[in-house]
């Protein structure tokens, strides 16, 4: 009886053993997929929504707890949302019906004003998040620092971020954040670092330059994914910065990131990322495409008001005609443009339409008109070509030529009249540009300049109609040289 029992015990013992050896080598391990698509910088591109739809709904088939979100910039750049009867409605309108989940604030966000940002945010049926701004409880903007979900017992932070520009806000104009404070970006993902301690995917959702992401990256490895926006990049494929997965899908909705995170015991083991081409699907969401129909239902914006006998085949020629269009229509002696408010890269010749006008120009900027010296003059295109990202502003009424050094500083400013006569640094000229560069030119002056209350694409719009035709080809009014 004895050994019976003895034998027993030891043949228990032995089962025992070899159950605990299956959990040690991960047979009766969990599995877990998680599955997100993520956009940035669409830039209100109605146009393509209805296959980006039917792509969306065809992901969803196969992966139905799949997550969407966009990385800032949803807004500006299309006059069919820009101009659109209630602020911003279509593109809202139609990320409501594609379904996403999350969008961090892109600094054209706020182009509209706080006020419209309020309506986008309310009329929203997802969160929008951004934790490194500080907006009183007064504004009642809703916008959290923060947003966890829950996918298949996964829980899943995502904390947004949004750059600073010099000045300290994020690239717009200044007068559309008032009363709003933003803070570092890195200051605020250590600020909430905890959640990385109360979740399993931990999520940095970021509208930032890349090289500032790539910091953020080597400086916050906490995060297992980086979704980044802002800089219009693409990265086709997987892509580890200090084990941080980072992805950008270039912008206007041609490219959209499928990511795929694989947990196992509520561990990540593998990251991946792939480029979908928006574009080469084959299908069309039909109820997406008669919103836009009706979106685009605007006869106002089709008016054509002269004909481009060539191509705008890059930026400085559309700038050269926008400045040239608000120094004529206002009067003034030189106008400049700021390169980042020329929101189009080149333009085909032919018709030239309202809606054109607004795609070169869609922030409602108005014209500041100074009395400004030849002296005060230099110090302005010095000042823009800092807060521009050191690029010459466009101009009209002059040439401009920069002289800069190693660093990127500038050394010399040579400017000469449109007759090719020297800038006289002791007259007083009159200058206009648009109230954006007014608002973040920060130079030393005389006058503090007087709005003409009329919009610069007003005045583009005045210009093109009196012109039987334009022609900007080989036109190249500024030069920068680097020693």
């Amino acid at each position: 009886m004895f050994l019976k029992r003895f034998f027993k015990n030891i043949v228990h013992c032995s089962l025992f053993i070899v159950h605990c050896s299956f959990f040690a080598t991960g047979v009766f391990s969990q599995t877990t997929e998680v599955t997100i698509l993520a956009v940035n910088d669409m830039h209100a591109a109605v146009e393509r929504f209805p296959k980006f739809a039917a792509l969306v709904d065809s992901m969803r088939s196969v992966y139905p707890d799949l997550l969407l979100f966009s990385a800032g910039d949803n807004r500006t750049g299309n006059p069919v949302n820009d101009m659109h009867t209630g602020p911003l409605y279509p593109v809202t309108a139609l990320m409501n019906k594609v379904g996403f989940n999350l969008s961090v604030l892109g600094n054209h966000e706020f182009d509209g004003d706080i006020g419209a940002l309020r309506d986008v945010v309310n009329h929203s049926t997802f969160r929008h998040v951004c934790a490194n701004m500080v907006a009183p409880d007064s504004l009642r903007l809703h916008v959290e620092p923060y947003k966890i979900f829950e996918i298949a017992g996964v829980r899943i932070a995502v904390l947004g971020l949004i750059h600073q520009a010099e000045n300290g806000l994020p690239d717009s104009h200044p007068d559309k954040m008032k009363n709003l404070t933003f803070f570092p970006p890195l200051e605020a993902a250590k600020q909430y670092g905890w959640l990385r301690y109360i979740s399993d995917v931990f999520i940095l959702l970021v509208h930032d330059l890349h090289p500032k992401i790539i910091q953020l990256a080597g400086q916050y490895p906490f995060a297992d994914v980086l979704i980044s926006g802002h800089s219009h990049i693409r990265i086709d494929s997987t892509e580890l910065h200090n084990q941080v997965l980072i992805t950008q899908a270039a912008s206007y909705l041609r490219y959209v990131t499928h990511i795929t995170l694989q947990l196992t015991d509520g561990k990540i083991t593998q990251k991946e990322a792939r480029l979908l081409d928006i574009n080469a699907f084959s299908r069309i969401n039909d109820d997406v495409q008669a919103m836009v129909d009706d979106f685009s239902n605007n006869e106002t914006l089709h008016r054509v008001l002269t004909e481009a006998i060539t191509d705008f085949d890059n930026k400085e020629a559309l700038g050269a005609m926008m400045s040239d269009a608000i120094r004529i229509e206002a009067g003034a002696d030189i106008a400049f443009q700021n390169t980042g408010g020329v929101r189009r890269p080149m333009y085909p010749k032919g018709p030239l339409t309202v809606a054109a006008v607004y795609q070169f120009d869609p922030f409602g900027n108005e014209v500041i008109m100074y009395n400004l010296t030849g002296d005060e003059i230099l110090r302005l295109i010095e000042a823009a070509y800092l807060v521009d990202n050191k690029s010459a502003p466009f101009v009209s009424g002059i040439t401009c030529e920069l002289e800069l050094d190693k660093q990127k500083q500038v050394t010399k400013i040579r400017v000469k009249m449109a007759d090719g006569s020297q800038l006289d640094r002791q007259r007083t000229y009159k200058v206009v540009m648009n109230s954006y560069m007014a608002a973040v030119c920060q130079f030393e002056k005389t006058d503090e300049g007087h709005n003409l209350f009329r919009t610069t694409a007003e005045l583009i719009i005045q210009y093109l109609e009196k012109q039987p035709a334009v022609d900007y080809n080989g036109v190249k009014r500024t030069k920068i040289i680097e020693n």
